[in-house]
């Protein structure tokens, strides 16, 4: 590295004002690369924003739309900043964070633990998962799906649901994720996610996976979750949420017996309480025995009649209770909606794929508890400019905006 320039400015903003900095500025000749290492001992990153304006601005993005962000810096610290800005450095810091995520990812699928032993701390003995999906829109006009994720430890503490008295294990702090990929590869992030929370370890050794009835969930939950550990294999509880369940139950009633009425009333209610009960065995028995009048009707219960046949298993829910295990997804479902629908389903949204992956994975890492963790790494040292600068006589598009 050459010394071109011994006091070469750089002006910033910052939390409390502009202000500029000079610092010596070298260029090797080989690669025409040039370096202020002041600025790496600053962990000033790219960009004009200081690091801490960096954090707030992108704590703000991941919080609300872009624009109402600039407006609440601007409301609360004088600060002007351009929407287009805080998207660039929301989604850039997301990135890193993205990238630290599939770090974890790429250890995982080499075989590798994706956590040091200092790294986790399992709390109990019982770990749950939960997943579910959701939509977003993104820049093709299309809607495409984002899958959520949770594990936390559950019990030994046991709390009372107020909605049924039911006693259930109480649920620990949880971990999140999401991503916009297929459903193994997302198994994948919820393995990591796992992990981080104790599966591998001596102390977990029973896992309950909660979902609704679709097919991407259940062909991998046990695949990734019931690991060895020493000479035992992790054992796999996989329970259907029973409010879905009931959904099923509530669409044959008023396709066979009329939507309101006093018979689908009569018929469904005493079946709810018995698949709590006793299980699968009456409802099957109840659909058998259906006469239905019209083909829609038919073809409903028959549909109904090879959902509950084929989660027979996960549907054990008089020996779920027993073991105080819950039985509904809602931590997931609510999860959906916090982590994903209340940032990216705003009137008007729309995002690429890549940004709306390193906001929802920013958010993911925020609510698991990590914010402070994840900033004393000094993620703005590596945060990529969103949109690279164009080269000249580039042919690349400029990139679509949105107003997310």
């Amino acid at each position: 590295m050459r010394l071109v320039d011994p006091e070469r400015p750089r002006m910033l903003q910052g939390l409390v004002g502009d202000y500029a900095i000079s610092r010596p500025y070298y260029l090797c000749d080989r690669c025409h690369q040039g370096r202020a290492p002041l600025d790496e001992h600053l962990g000033l990153g790219v960009g004009a924003l200081s690091p801490g304006l960096q954090r707030v601005a992108s704590r703000l993005g991941i919080d609300d739309s872009f624009g109402d962000a600039v407006d609440a810096l601007h409301e609360t610290l004088r600060i002007e900043l351009a929407t287009e800005a805080d998207r660039r450095i929301t989604e850039g810091i997301g990135q890193v964070a993205e990238d630290e995520a599939q770090a974890r990812i790429a250890r995982a699928k080499a075989g590798q633990e994706p956590f040091s032993k200092s790294e986790t701390a399992p709390t109990s003995s019982t770990l749950l998962v939960e997943v579910d999906g959701s939509l977003v829109h993104e820049v093709d006009g299309q809607w495409h799906e984002v899958k959520s994720g949770l594990a936390a430890p559950l019990g030994p503490n046991v709390r009372e649901d107020k909605e049924t008295g039911r006693s259930v294990l109480a649920m620990g702090k949880p971990s999140y994720c999401a991503g916009f990929e297929s459903a193994e590869a997302f198994w994948y992030r919820v393995y990591v996610e796992a992990c981080r929370r104790g599966l591998g370890t001596t102390m977990v050794m029973l896992v309950v996976v909660l979902g609704d009835g679709a097919e991407w969930i259940w062909h991998y939950a046990s695949a990734f979750l019931a690991v060895e550990v020493g000479n035992r294999r992790v054992k796999v509880i996989e329970i259907l949420d029973i409010y879905h369940a009931f959904e099923h139950l509530c669409r044959v009633a008023e396709v066979v017996f009329g939507q309101g009425s006093q018979a689908a009333r009569e018929w469904v209610e005493p079946l709810r309480r018995r698949l709590e009960a006793e299980g699968v065995g009456p409802i099957l028995e109840a659909l058998a025995a259906l006469s239905p009048a019209s083909e829609e009707a038919s073809e409903e219960v028959r549909k109904a009649s090879g959902y509950f046949q084929e989660n027979a298993s996960r549907m054990d829910y008089p020996t779920y209770l027993a073991l105080q295990l819950p039985i509904g997804s809602g931590a997931i479902e609510s999860a959906c909606k916090t982590l994903i629908e209340e940032r990216e389903k705003g009137a008007g949204m729309r995002w690429s794929q890549k940004g709306a992956q390193a906001v929802a994975t920013l958010r993911a890492l925020h609510k698991s508890g990590r914010w402070d963790s994840f900033w004393k790494r000094h993620p703005q040292r590596c945060r990529p400019p969103v949109f690279p600068r164009r080269r000249p006589n580039s042919v690349t598009q400029e990139p679509a905006r949105h107003p997310a």
